[in-house]
């Protein structure tokens, strides 16, 4: 299967009657993290902005009207990279116990699933989230201060939007390779073993994460794509 029909068949997989109970946790979760961050940008963004405005010195002043969609763009950045990471790390026992039955789905049989061990599945899993977050913000930071510099920053976008393939390939099938007790540095070279498969994958999640409304449920269809592409590209 390419990368893009896996995310159709994880979104065709968390409606299924067996797998749906554990999708409304992670979505839940979304909807309240997403209300969080929103209601609490709404109310300190013009404070941001007044502050910035008022760290310019007076031969500055004329800038001021570039400040405003400057801080919307980074706004956006900071509310896309922001919701991801602390909604993928809040929601990862979650997420792993769900990517455990879609396996157990396609490769597998659902009659004798072991008990989760809560106590278990949790500590392991928000350390597995926390490596990978220790794994992406270095080199988002590199990406983001490219940006800055001239000439080479003209091919930061096209860096950026790579990398954040990469990131989303990672993210969403590291919970089946997790559940394989397969290593980070492991699924990441597997993933390179079929990386433009790996970024068409994590392309298509991105996209779809900036859809308002629908990014609330693509978590745990990217989790189901994910394992789906796990268990048809990387499990050998």
């Amino acid at each position: 299967m390419t990368g893009i029909d896996c995310v159709f068949e994880g979104l065709r997989l968390i409606r299924q009657p067996g797998l749906r109970r554990y999708v409304i946790v992670p979505v839940l979760i979304n909807v309240a993290i997403v209300t969080a961050i929103l209601v609490y940008a709404f109310f300190m963004f013009d404070a941001w902005i007044d502050a910035i405005v008022a760290q310019l010195p007076d031969w500055a002043s004329f800038l001021t009207w570039l400040i405003w969609p400057i801080a919307v763009l980074a706004a956006i950045i900071f509310l896309m990279y922001g919701f991801t990471l602390v909604a993928n790390l809040i929601a990862s026992p979650f997420n792993a116990v769900l990517s455990t039955r879609v396996e157990q789905q396609l490769v597998g049989s659902l009659d004798d699933i072991p008990e989760i061990v809560w106590w278990k599945v949790i500590p392991r899993a928000m350390g597995r989230e926390l490596a990978k977050i220790f794994y992406f913000l270095p080199r988002l930071l590199g990406l983001l201060i490219l940006t800055l510099i001239p000439v080479v920053n003209i091919l930061a976008p096209i860096l950026l939007l790579l990398f954040s393939a990469w990131m989303m390939a990672v993210e969403y099938t590291d919970y089946a390779a997790d559940n394989n007790e397969v290593g980070f540095r492991d699924l990441r070279r597997r993933l390179a073993g079929t990386r433009v498969q790996s970024l068409l994958f994590g392309i298509f999640v991105y996209v779809l994460m900036a859809i308002p409304v629908l990014n609330l449920v693509l978590m745990p269809a990217a989790v189901a794509g994910g394992t789906v592409y796990w268990a048809k590209n990387l499990r050998a």
